[in-house]
Formats: structure tokens, C-alpha cells, sequence
């Protein structure tokens, strides 16, 4: 009901020529005339290509693609620049229909494109590869479904996108050619109601995080790849001015990323701490599942009680496929009747890359009984 209320304010199909003087291209595409597309088509070698002028908020992207037989490719909206955006990735292979991995969304903010955040935003798809494919995007507020080859379900629906704009440019990337672009906005006057997620029971929501620093690093023999040296409980940041206030996502996400970014470069290791203070009624142990990437260090008044990584192509955390899930570990709470202070140090460590994918955390009580945050 919400789809067919909102297409009734749809503003007029803006059908999106492929011709050369509509797009910002650095020579990596090419345009072209063909039957399928009266329009012209637009093949991209490799990297991406801008729509000139483009401001899309609420609406209808639909376009044709050719799909290549591998690669990652796909598209971006409401682009701010190269660093910040919404994303739409494809994962073209034979099997397309059994991959688990063939479409994805997820946040690019501060140039860190944030595959291992949302791997429930992650699924197989009906993609004919070496073929001529239909996508339509509607996207409304912070929802986003992505309907396939004309399907009337959508294959992948997204709740809530996390981006950090709900309006800009539109981008496309290759190598992939496209075609029959069509652009539908809505009035921004006829925003309805989004989808509001209830939050789940027992996650650490409110914290406190730090500006980032550069964590020292050691080479491991063992594992053949540079780790993170455990910062000690001392070295956090006492100046408040290095501190400001985070909440968890509606899933219980403390997003790293978005909130103090990545450095440029994948070699570089950065380090930030979260803070947070429980108050129990009695001293008590309580059980706590985590998911993080990558490297952690967890404090309860001022002694460590865990620690792990989940770092891409090394060995993790059990169950934790080298992205965050309540999955990659658990451990116990030691705390003290009245006040407790929780201290997380966490690094955003990823060997041998030229970027990063996403860092954060997410912690849940299994029994908070007796429990209470403090704001």
C-alpha cells in the first residue's frame, strides 16, 4: 500500500538519453546506437560515470544493463562525491539464482564502501549474465526495494538505508553496458510515513566515541601479516573534547565508519575507543554476545574481559565469515554492584588492502535483568 500511494504523486518519466553530452566521463566510456536501445547505450571499460545535473531524492530508477560475466560493478544515488553515497552492488556470475552474494547494498561514507556492516543486505538474484538485464530501484526516504527482469517482488528490500544524505547525484559503474534509463521522482511535498524498526531488547546503545588515532602494529610470523598491538586501558583519550555522543543503529550496529571514518589508505591501522557506564543492582557475571570487525579490546573497569579479531582472510572469530554477526563471539560481563565502566578500543586492521570495508561493533546482554545504561 505504501508503494501504490506514493507512484500516485510520481512526477512525469524522465527518460535519461546515453549520449555522451549527459555524462561526466574521464575516457572510460563509450556511447553508442543499437535496437535495443533507441536512446543510445552507454558502455563503461571500468570505474564509474556521473549523470550531469542529477539531484534524485524519492522515486523510480530503471534502467537496462548488460552484465558481464564476473567482476563487481553496479551503482550509486544520492551521491554527495567519491566518498559519500548509497550503493547497489552486483556480483555477476554463471549461477546467479544460488549465489548468496550476487546483489548487495551498502553505505560509501568517508570513501569506505561498507561491505562487512550489512551482510543481511546481501543475496542471490535472477541475473542472466552475458545478457541484457532490467533493474528497477524505488526508493522512499530511507526504503529501498530492487525489483529483477520485471519480477513483481522485490529481490532485495532495504528498511533502513544508512547513508548520510537523503538526496544527490546518480552514478554508474562498470565494466557493463547500459540503457533505457528512466528516471520517475516523487514531490517531495508527498513524503509519507517510512518504516520505523523497533529496536531489539538487550543491545548497548548509548556510547561515547573517540576521535581516531593510528595504531602501532607488529608483524605476526604466525599469520604472515601485520596486527594490532593491544592498546592499553591508559592510553584512552581523557580530554572530552576527543569524545563525542553515538548510538546504535535500530539492528544494534555501532557504526565506525560513519562516525569517525577510515584512513585512505589499507595499510594504515585505525584505532578509536567506545565508552559506555552499566549499572547493575548486584555484583554479577552476564553473558555477552559480540560482532565486530576487526580487531577488539573490551574493558570493564579498567581490566580486559575480551578480546579477538575477525579480520578478512586470517583466522577469526568462530562463525564469523570475516563479517559482523552476533556470531563472531561471546564472553562474560564481570560487574560490580552500582556503576561499571565498559571501555571497547577497536581497529579497523585489513592486510594486504588498498581500502577498507566497514568497521564497528554491536554488543547484546543475554539477560539484562537487573541492568541499566546509562544515557
Amino acid at each position: 500500500m505504501l508503494f501504490a500511494l506514493r507512484s500516485s504523486f510520481a512526477e512525469p518519466a524522465l527518460p535519461v538519453p546515453m549520449k555522451a553530452d549527459h555524462w561526466r566521463s574521464n575516457g572510460n566510456a563509450t556511447f553508442t546506437s543499437g535496437d535495443h536501445a533507441p536512446d543510445g547505450v552507454l558502455e563503461i571499460s571500468k570505474g564509474s560515470v556521473d549523470l550531469k545535473d542529477s539531484n534524485f531524492r524519492d522515486g523510480t530508477i530503471e534502467f537496462d544493463m548488460y552484465m558481464p560475466d564476473h567482476g563487481i560493478l553496479g551503482m550509486r544515488f544520492r551521491t554527495q562525491n567519491r566518498e559519500n553515497a548509497e550503493a547497489l552492488f552486483f556480483r555477476p556470475q554463471k549461477d546467479c539464482e544460488s549465489a548468496s552474494d550476487c546483489l548487495q547494498y551498502m553505505p560509501l561514507e568517508h570513501g569506505a564502501f561498507e561491505w562487512d556492516l550489512f551482510p543481511e543486505y546481501q543475496t542471490s538474484a535472477p541475473i542472466q549474465v552475458s545478457s541484457w538485464n532490467h533493474f528497477r530501484v524505488v526508493v522512499l526516504g530511507r526504503t529501498m526495494r530492487v525489483y529483477i527482469n520485471r519480477s513483481g517482488s522485490p529481490t532485495l528490500s532495504v528498511d533502513r538505508m544508512e547513508g548520510g544524505s537523503l538526496s544527490g547525484g546518480l552514478t554508474f559503474g562498470g565494466p557493463a553496458k547500459y540503457a533505457n534509463l528512466v528516471i520517475t521522482p516523487t514531490k517531495p511535498s508527498t513524503t509519507v510515513a517510512q518504516v520505523t524498526l523497533e529496536p531489539r531488547d538487550g543491545f548497548l546503545r548509548r556510547w561515547q566515541i573517540s576521535s581516531s588515532s593510528v595504531l602501532r602494529s607488529i608483524h605476526d610470523p604466525k599469520l604472515d601479516a601485520p596486527m594490532g598491538v593491544q592498546p592499553p586501558y591508559a592510553s584512552m583519550p581523557r580530554d572530552g573534547k576527543a569524545w563525542r555522543a553515538a548510538t546504535a543503529d535500530t539492528k544494534g550496529l555501532v557504526n565506525f565508519s560513519h562516525e569517525v571514518g577510515s584512513a585512505k589508505d589499507g595499510s594504515v591501522i585505525s584505532l578509536a575507543w567506545a565508552r559506555t557506564t552499566l549499572v547493575s543492582d548486584k555484583a554479577q557475571l552476564k553473558t555477552v554476545r559480540i560482532g565486530w570487525v576487526r580487531e577488539i579490546w573490551v574493558y570493564v573497569n579498567g581490566a580486559l574481559a575480551f578480546s579477538d579479531r575477525n579480520i578478512e582472510g586470517l583466522p577469526a572469530a568462530e562463525a564469523a565469515d570475516e563479517r559482523i554477526s552476533l556470531g563472531n563471539g561471546s564472553f562474560r560481563l564481570p560487574l560490580k554492584k552500582g556503576k561499571n565502566e565498559i571501555v571497547i578500543a577497536l581497529d579497523d586492521n585489513l592486510p594486504g588492502n588498498v581500502q577498507h570495508f566497514g568497521w564497528g561493533m554491536e554488543l547484546k546482554l543475554e539477560d539484562s535483568a537487573g541492568i541499566s545504561q546509562l544515557p
